[in-house]
């Protein structure tokens, strides 16, 4: 019996040893031993197994996602990223309906445009709990505020770019214009661009009016309303305003530039700037566009082409804004916030971004210190942003088809911006 005692002993014993050592590796139950590793711990993170994060981005990622993808990895061995392209065609529509579905990806970059959108069907998870440690100061005020609806934040901006304008110094040279100064006006453009134009060869200035690509419209068309005064809505966003004075003027003097002094290319009514003005202005066609961080990786390609920046005249420019944002139906929220907050780093923001940044401290690195980069830095406080508001994805196009009957004379700018702010008023009230 007493050896039986003397083992049931010892066995207790042992169990009483293993449960302290099994008690202070995991930190539980007493003041001594090692703490638990705190929430958003990478030691924490990687104990939970392997886990995939699906990112949705646009096709213009596609020469940084090996890159983006091989970075994350090594800081984040047991997550994997799998990055999806999407093309710009349809981008907003596959993003609704993946997320209406349930099958939304955990990661989706979003347009500022398109962000209103989906956070008023409420598909977005805000961002504002998740954000202490990053610096505000430090990010575009335009790409900050378009993800910003009704005081909440639904996306973080990863892309902030401002416009300016590009012009062909060939171009001017062989019009005898002086090239253009960042104190100038909309009515020393038009001034410079009768002076360049001639019909049939060469045009002044390149505007876009398409109705397959709205917001593209948009960085052209709403400088102009800015510069005149005007603004698409009131200050409460309750109201258009489109149809006031300024507005009526600023539409009046953008088609003209079409109807009037024909210093836009014949079919600017179904233009883009990418896809029609562009090869025009490389081949010394047009003399003046709008454009940003694309357009100097453009020129940068092309060494034939002799080119210089300017502010935009009265320096209005529509700012370019793309940020993270985290789905509802996301299946990995905790992993996906981890993802975005590591690429919001400068470091990886400045090493890993195809476009310009929306950090100021991601600009210090290349291709983003260079001369002209900086320059588009320095028009960022010049930016702004159109309204953010759920309606607006459809408020654009109803905008956008009136500009196309004014400039084909089917309605006068009276009667175009009439009917816009009807539209508008009636989408505001949805």
């Amino acid at each position: 019996m007493k050896t039986k005692r003397g083992f049931r002993r010892l066995g207790v014993i042992f169990i009483m040893v293993v449960m302290a050592i099994v008690s202070a590796c995991s930190g539980g139950g007493g003041t001594s031993g090692t703490s638990a590793p705190a929430a958003g711990n990478q030691k924490q993170a990687d104990s939970k197994g392997p886990v995939t994060v699906t990112v949705w981005m646009g096709s213009w990622w596609a020469d940084y996602t090996t890159k983006i993808v091989d970075a994350y990895k090594k800081d984040h061995p047991n997550v994997t990223l799998k990055i999806e392209l999407l093309p710009i065609n349809g981008y907003l529509d596959k993003a609704i309906s993946s997320a209406l579905g349930g099958n939304a990806p955990d990661v989706l970059d979003l347009d500022g445009l398109m962000i209103p959108a989906m956070a008023g069907k409420d598909l977005l998870e805000p961002w504002d709990d998740y954000i202490k440690e990053l610096d505000r100061k430090d990010f575009q005020d335009a790409p900050w505020d378009a993800s910003t609806i009704n005081g909440k934040l639904y996306g973080l901006p990863n892309r902030g770019e401002s416009v300016v304008f590009f012009y062909n110094k060939t171009m001017f040279d062989e019009a005898g214009v002086p090239y253009p100064k960042d104190s100038w006006t909309y009515a020393d453009m038009l001034e410079a661009a009768k002076k360049i134009t001639v019909p049939g060869q060469k045009y002044g200035v390149g505007i876009a009016a398409t109705n397959s690509d709205p917001a593209n419209v948009m960085t052209s068309f709403a400088p102009v309303l800015w510069a005149n005064g005007g603004d698409f809505l009131n200050k409460g966003n309750t109201e258009a305003t489109i149809n006031k004075p300024e507005g009526v003027k600023a539409i009046q003097f953008w088609t003209e530039l079409y109807t009037k002094h024909k210093v836009v290319p014949e079919g600017s009514i179904n233009f883009a700037l990418t896809k029609d003005v562009q090869p025009m202005f490389l081949n010394n066609q047009v003399a003046m566009m709008p454009g940003s961080s694309a357009m100097v990786f453009l020129m940068e390609k092309n060494p034939q082409v002799k080119w210089g920046m300017v502010y935009a005249p009265d320096k209005f420019g529509r700012s370019g804004a793309w940020s993270f944002t985290v789905p509802k139906s996301a299946k990995n929220k905790e992993a996906a916030r981890e993802f975005v907050l590591w690429y919001m780093k400068p470091e990886n923001m400045g090493a890993f971004n195809s476009v310009f940044p929306s950090r100021k401290s991601a600009t210090t690195v290349a291709p983003w210190n260079s001369k002209e980069m900086q320059y588009l830095l320095s028009a960022a406080p010049y930016q702004k942003g159109v309204p953010a508001i759920p309606a607006w994805t459809e408020m654009q196009v109803a905008i956008v088809n009136e500009l196309q009957k004014v400039l084909s004379g089917a309605k006068t700018p009276q009667q175009g911006a009439d009917d816009m702010a009807k539209q508008m008023n009636a989408l505001l009230k949805k």
